[in-house]
């Protein structure tokens, strides 16, 4: 039976799903890893050097660089050797199954910060991603300035959205982070402090290719900027795969070549990996956001974290259908399990709506239609013949999130709980 696993928080439809594959987790200390088939000690793809050729950039000595503009904030035990993270923002697109051929071809891993709004609309192309084996970032749904940089709650929405969107893809919740335009003169103490609670890795870069900065920039210019220091001992360059970056395809076999032969190791970033993050420039730091409340840090931040920690998953038997909540995504209060609705009706088959004027989400499960009020507290179950039942139940709604207690709404779409049980590894309810 393929177990379906998507993320609690948000409203976001499934508009994909990846039935059936498995995906290797590596865990350094409690964070997960987002690409596909990794092995644990295997961080970079160690290449030989190139063959000296004529006219290319040959191996220049180790250095350690230092740029005033960024800030390194752990301890990177990983760091060897020299080490270049290729990095590509803004997509998936029609450029990224040409970044995707000309890495395979070059036998060199990435890491593609993803728009949750490109995501959506080429699933195909976020599965080539993990199934080649790179590694996946998320770079917030729309990238739209205005909106997530206004305040962090707008921010986080749109991270959420598109960790849903991601997870739905391809069935891990995406840890990296990336802000559109660098975090320089966007991210304020505020946005760090939060995400870096929250579990996430907020990941800049130490390099940047200038294919960016206008339209249509000459794939030998960002060759150019892209190669620009071959002393440093670590990498992270800046590219894009979004639409009308085909020059920056155009400049990467060459981008790889002058790495090879600078003997450099091509690495996939991960959560583990030593974070590059751009100071708080005065801008943001003094832009008067308002600040997110206690309850909504509580609400939101600190159960977030429990996505990314060890802990017992949330086994649910329903009927012939089986599906897990991990931990953070369901909660016990009261001696009851709380549990995201949409997550659990979705996970098992049926579907929700939501009615922002009655405050209410709508279930349709097991031939059954529930309304659930948050106002009034109350499940209100309509039969197939038109009968209806009121029941009381604590419904709630935490951040985005209509969030019910299991048993009620089971029992509600004609699924009542018959088992309940924990051992070392689990807990699991099964119902009828």
């Amino acid at each position: 039976m393929a177990v379906l696993i998507f993320v609690a928080a948000g409203w976001g439809g499934a508009q994909w799903t990846a039935e059936g594959k498995t995906a290797s987790l590596q865990s350094a200390g409690s964070s997960p890893v987002l690409y596909k088939n990794n092995l644990p000690a295997a961080l970079t793809q160690e290449l030989p050097p190139a063959s000296p050729v004529p006219g290319k950039l040959q191996p220049q000595p180790d250095a350690t660089s230092a740029t005033p503009a960024i800030s390194l904030v752990r301890n990177n035990s990983q760091a060897t050797a020299k080490t270049v993270y290729l990095t590509f923002d803004d997509g998936p697109s029609k450029i990224t199954s040409k970044v995707l051929e000309i890495l395979r071809q070059q036998g060199v891993k990435a890491t593609f910060f993803v728009l949750g709004e490109q995501a959506q609309s080429h699933p195909e192309l976020i599965n080539a991603i993990w199934e080649q084996g790179h590694a996946i970032g998320n770079h917030t749904y729309n990238h739209n300035y205005h909106d997530l940089y206004s305040g962090f709650t707008q921010f986080w929405s749109q991270i959420k959205q598109t960790e849903e969107i991601i997870r739905n893809i391809t069935g891990v919740r995406p840890q990296l982070v990336r802000a559109p335009g660098g975090t320089s003169g966007h991210f304020d103490e505020t946005y760090f402090r939060l995400l870096e609670q929250a579990g996430y890795s907020v990941m800049d870069w130490t390099a940047d290719s200038g294919d960016s900065r206008s339209k249509g920039v000459p794939a030998a210019d960002i060759l150019k900027e892209s190669v620009a220091d071959l002393t440093a001992s670590r990498v992270i360059l800046l590219l894009h795969d979004g639409g009308g970056h085909e020059q920056s395809a155009g400049a990467l076999p060459e981008i790889i070549e002058r790495y090879k032969a600078a003997g450099y190791a091509f690495g996939m970033l991960d959560g583990e990996v030593q974070p590059v993050q751009f100071r708080v420039s005065a801008n943001a730091g003094g832009a008067g956001r308002a600040q997110p409340s206690q309850a909504w840090i509580a609400a939101n931040i600190i159960p977030n974290r429990e996505l990314f920690t060890p802990g017992k998953t949330l086994a649910l038997e329903v009927g012939l259908l089986e599906t897990k909540l991990l931990p953070g995504e369901y909660s016990i209060s009261d001696g009851q399990y709380m549990v995201p609705l949409r997550a659990l009706v979705e996970r098992l088959g049926g579907q929700v709506s939501w009615d922002a004027a009655s405050r209410s989400a709508g279930i349709v499960w097991n031939g059954r239609t529930v309304e659930a009020d948050t106002l009034r507290k109350q499940l209100i179950v309509t039969d197939a013949d038109g009968r209806q039942q009121i029941r009381s139940a604590d419904v709630q709604i935490i951040g985005s999130s209509v969030w019910v207690p299991l048993r009620a709404v089971l029992e509600a779409v004609g699924h009542p709980p018959l088992t309940a049980a924990v051992n070392a590894e689990e807990r699991r309810v099964t119902a009828l």
